[in-house]
């Protein structure tokens, strides 16, 4: 009978040992699994961090490249004048402002907020630049590419009610249009005809004849005369 208890007695001791290693077996493992699991969860962090900042990163190389694009202008050449001293812009100059490059950066830019320097006024996705002293039509184009844009260049009849507005002065003020002896045409500085339907100029169309707006009126005058001017981009 002793040995029956002996026996119960040494099994049940036997079974919470057996029960006791199981347990510490298991809380080990699920230790170790956790562990790893961390560890895991770290590293899948970390590399979603890195992919995100890597496409930040590719955005804004992407828009900056496309700024610079529309913005860079070469002034090379620019300031070259014929025998009768009219501006010659060549084919090279154009191409900073071709109608390609220009349509595509006014859309571009009609599709996201627009900021325009201190002192440049918005309108219709496009920036306005309104002078205060007086030049020739030929310094103020080149003072215009000097700032990184180009005289004004009007689309149509709201952008030039626009521009009246802003201007309050009676005065001439040049815009970016002049008569071209080569093409025998009233030629924007994009190099666009002018379209006859949207605008009329008052005055001779002839060689060295330039552009000034005045009282939502274009007339023709002489490129050596000073007036203020309008830079845009």
């Amino acid at each position: 009978m002793q040995d029956e208890e002996r026996y119960m007695t040494l099994n049940v001791q036997l079974k919470k040992r057996s029960s006791i290693q199981t347990s510490q077996l298991t809380f080990k493992d699920s230790s170790a699994v956790l562990h790893w699991y961390k560890i895991l969860l770290g590293i899948s962090g970390a590399v979603n961090g890195i992919l995100a900042l890597t496409l930040i990163s590719l955005i804004l190389l992407v828009s900056q490249g496309f700024l610079l694009k529309c913005q860079k202008g070469d002034n090379s050449d620019i300031t070259q004048y014929d025998d009768i001293g009219n501006l010659k812009v060549n084919n090279g100059t154009r191409g900073n402002i071709s109608n390609k490059d220009t349509g595509h950066c006014i859309s571009r830019a009609e599709d996201q907020t627009v900021l325009c320097p201190s002192e440049w006024l918005k309108y219709q996705g496009k920036c306005y630049w309104f002078s205060t002293e007086m030049k020739t039509w030929s310094d103020s184009y080149v003072y215009c590419l000097g700032r990184k844009s180009h005289l004004l260049i009007i689309q149509d009849q709201p952008e030039m009610a626009f521009i009246q507005k802003n201007l309050r002065q009676s005065n001439y003020v040049w815009i970016g249009l002049n008569f071209t002896s080569m093409k025998r045409t009233w030629t924007w500085v994009d190099g666009s005809p002018l379209d006859p339907k949207i605008f009329f100029i008052k005055g001779p169309a002839k060689e060295n004849s330039c552009a000034a707006t005045k009282e939502s009126k274009i007339y023709s005058e002489t490129c050596s005369s000073v007036f203020k001017w309008i830079c845009q981009y």
